[in-house]
């Protein structure tokens, strides 16, 4: 048993070994100049110890260089580097389909990461970024402001209609979550959120990461999907029922890429379809 108990513990170790250098690795691509490069594969390699060793830096602010000069502000926290990792190192936000979003919504903005790599990587010309937390959301407009992302962050959750919802923060920045804890934030309907862009305020990509609220989301008034192109997002399965609201989705008209079909790290990805040609994506109707 002594034995088999060791051989678990060095298969565990090789797997950590493995996985932090395949980061370190994608980082070194990433990331300009030896500063940035060795600052955030440091910070890689602290963020598997944050859950069991308290740091004197932890939450501590720092900024590096990544790629075609973007500078990128970050905590010394698990949520915020793992969202580095994911948007910028895995690519998870890659569209599987050749397409320009020029109108984005992100919903579960985090500290900006994803509006500023869709931004960069497909030249949108507007985003409207949701994030219920407050530091979160002061530092996704800094993140935005200085990279010069015509972006506007709103402090809000969004759910199926308008009014108040308590709001927990987590010591892991991404994944705070409505209906708990003890603190209120104003919770903002889709119909709402759109309402915001222009007229007649279509939109081509939203991107969807809510740490569950998801499920109501999807399942109350779907009205708001008619003035929608292709929706990017990640599900939290423990949290929802996830095949019911791909079918949801895909009832509402959208074709359904799976996540990890496109590439390794894609999440899921709906897509409204031309019904007279499904070679091409649905274009809104042009207004009179």
């Amino acid at each position: 048993m002594a034995i088999l108990g060791l051989a678990c513990k060095m298969a565990r170790l090789v797997r950590f070994l493995y996985v932090l250098g395949r980061q370190i690795t994608r980082a070194r691509h990433v990331t300009l100049g030896l500063r940035s490069f060795f600052r955030l594969a440091r910070d890689l390699a602290l963020s598997r110890l944050l859950p069991y060793v308290r740091f004197p830096g932890i939450n501590h602010a720092r900024c590096i260089r990544v790629t075609d000069g973007v500078r990128i502000l970050y905590r010394l926290n698990r949520g915020d580097i793992q969202s580095i990792r994911e948007v910028w190192l895995d690519e998870a936000y890659r569209l599987p389909i050749n397409v320009s979003p020029k109108i984005v919504v992100d919903l579960g903005a985090n500290i900006g990461l994803t509006s500023l790599w869709l931004a960069k990587r497909y030249g949108c010309d507007k985003i409207i970024a949701i994030e219920p937390s407050v530091e979160n959301a002061r530092i996704a407009r800094q993140n935005l402001e200085r990279n010069n992302v015509c972006a506007e962050v709103i402090d809000a959750a969004v759910g199926p209609t308008d009014g108040m919802v308590h709001f927990s923060e987590a010591r892991d920045s991404n994944v705070g979550r409505i209906g708990f804890g003890d603190r209120k934030v104003q919770m903002l309907s889709m119909l709402s959120v759109l309402s915001r862009l222009p007229s007649p305020g279509y939109v081509d990509l939203v991107k969807m990461d809510i740490e569950g609220a998801e499920q109501e989301l999807l399942t109350g008034d779907l009205s708001w999907l008619q003035k929608i192109k292709a929706l990017i997002i990640e599900f939290h399965p423990t949290l929802v029922d996830y095949p019911g609201l791909v079918n949801r989705l895909r009832e509402a008209g959208f074709e359904y890429i799976p996540a990890g079909t496109a590439h390794p790290d894609s999440m899921d990805f709906f897509v409204r379809r031309d019904a007279d040609d499904p070679g091409h994506i649905w274009q809104p109707p042009v207004a009179a």
